[in-house]
């Protein structure tokens, strides 16, 4: 199956599945996984995306690093024929837009920028797990982002509609894979 055609299959398995008690049940042990996790103990400066329905909920997430005194980084796309992208501080106080991906992204001008990052939770529609290449939305903003960037280390938080235990999709060169992966029941590292 190409890229395409599973994007598409799996924004309708993952809307299809945004509606669901099982969803809600999943990303609340996707939260207290990765809340419990060295990882996360060990990095201060961490990078997310506010997520989008289809998605595991960062919501919870962002309040609990905010508790545990973390300095939280949201992700901007940039309109941009390099399709890249920063991270800027983000607190209670930030100022939100959605982008033109129905994103909400940090819209203070004087927001600091920090793309050396401890650790960044890496969104996706589908994930490897034998390998944890991830098939992404189709722009390359985390790959172009993470290959200018790699000493930061990358989890995602995967549910089970997003898991596979292979890619049967196209790996390219420039698509790089999450060095841990979280699921509902166990930490994956790469």
């Amino acid at each position: 199956m190409n890229k395409k055609e599973l994007r598409k299959q799996q924004i309708e398995k993952l809307r299809d599945f945004a509606d669901n008690e099982e969803k809600d049940r999943e990303d609340e042990l996707l939260l207290d996984q990765i809340m419990n996790t060295e990882l996360l103990k060990n990095s201060q400066t961490i990078g997310v995306t506010s997520s989008l329905p289809v998605e595991v909920d960062t919501s919870k997430l962002i309040a609990c690093l905010w508790d545990e005194g973390k300095d939280v980084y949201l992700a901007k796309a940039h309109n941009d024929a390099n399709h890249s992208q920063d991270f800027l501080h983000y607190t209670y106080k930030s100022k939100l837009e959605k982008s033109k991906f129905g994103i909400e992204e940090v819209s203070d001008l004087d927001a600091q920028i920090n793309d050396d990052l401890d650790l960044v939770i890496v969104p996706g529609l589908a994930f490897a797990l034998d390998t944890h290449e991830r098939l992404g939305f189709g722009g390359g903003y985390y790959d172009r982002f993470l290959a200018k960037h790699p000493d930061s280390k990358t989890v995602a938080l995967v549910n089970s509609k997003m898991a596979f235990p292979t890619a049967n999709w196209k790996v390219e060169k420039t698509d790089i894979p999450i060095q841990t992966i979280i699921t509902p029941k166990q930490i994956l590292r790469g």
